[in-house]
């Protein structure tokens, strides 16, 4: 059975000019989950609050608007879903431009960066969503935008995550995976998350988490885009397809 958190009972803390929310995580979830999400939500020209991270496998993800994230000596001008990859960094300083800043910050909380030497501040990178790998489903019209996988060249070996879209009727195929937990941040839209023999409702602020070995897909039932990230931590060991000559398979776009 997934675990899933509507937004009314996620943590947030609210600033000056900034909110922020807990997404995803062993404490959102009530059980051990390698990794970590949350949202920053920046009004125009806003500067948001200091943000820790654990020296490990970390990226930005913009939802949504413009700005700049600092990472140690580094800056980096953010525009809607261009990624800030943070491997080994610290901590990141977010400042929102004139449209506002929507960002998911995600994390690795697993095995830690591999010390000595550490990697510097150096390996955070930033990618503008032309530069990620876009793709589209050979099964139905679902488009995905790789965030962080092997075909994007940040060396991560903790953390895989893509943005997806469900248009309507769009319905992935049933499957599990090995030896890692799947989370999803929903980002727009509502549909339908099929796990343990159920369907269970999604929408937009939620979150969901299906434990290694358990059957699920997704599926828009809905008359608008349903989308949403998701999560592998640690990455797969491996991907069983359940009912035979059914699979997900995905050409990329040029």
């Amino acid at each position: 059975m997934p675990v899933i958190r509507h937004p009314g009972q996620l943590p947030a803390t609210d600033g000056p000019g900034w909110h922020q929310q807990e997404w995803a995580s062993a404490a959102v979830f009530g059980e051990p989950v390698p990794m970590r999400a949350r949202r920053y939500q920046l009004d125009p020209g806003a500067a948001g609050p200091g943000i820790a991270l654990g020296g490990q496998e970390a990226f930005g993800y913009v939802i949504a608007g413009t700005g700049a994230g600092r990472a140690g000596p580094d800056s980096y001008l953010l525009a809607r879903e261009s990624v800030l990859w943070l491997g080994g960094c610290d901590a990141l300083a977010l400042t929102a431009g004139q449209d506002g800043l929507d960002v998911l910050v995600a994390e690795s909380t697993g095995q830690p960066v591999p010390a000595p030497p550490r990697r510097p501040f150096t390996a955070s990178k930033a990618f503008a969503a032309t530069e990620l790998p876009h793709l589209a489903s050979t099964r139905d019209t679902r488009d995905r935008m790789d965030l962080v996988t092997d075909d994007v060249p940040v060396g991560a070996t903790q953390l895989r995550a893509d943005r997806i879209v469900y248009h309507p009727g769009d319905t992935a195929a049933a499957h599990y995976h090995s030896g890692c937990h799947h989370v999803y941040c929903v980002l727009a839209g509502a549909g339908l998350l099929y796990a343990d023999d159920q369907a269970y409702r999604l929408a937009a602020g939620m979150s969901a988490l299906i434990r290694p070995g358990e059957v699920h897909w997704g599926e828009n039932d809905q008359a608008d885009n349903f989308s949403f990230v998701e999560f592998w931590a640690p990455p797969p060991t491996g991907t069983v397809w359940t009912v035979s000559g059914d699979q997900c398979t995905w050409a990329t776009v040029s």
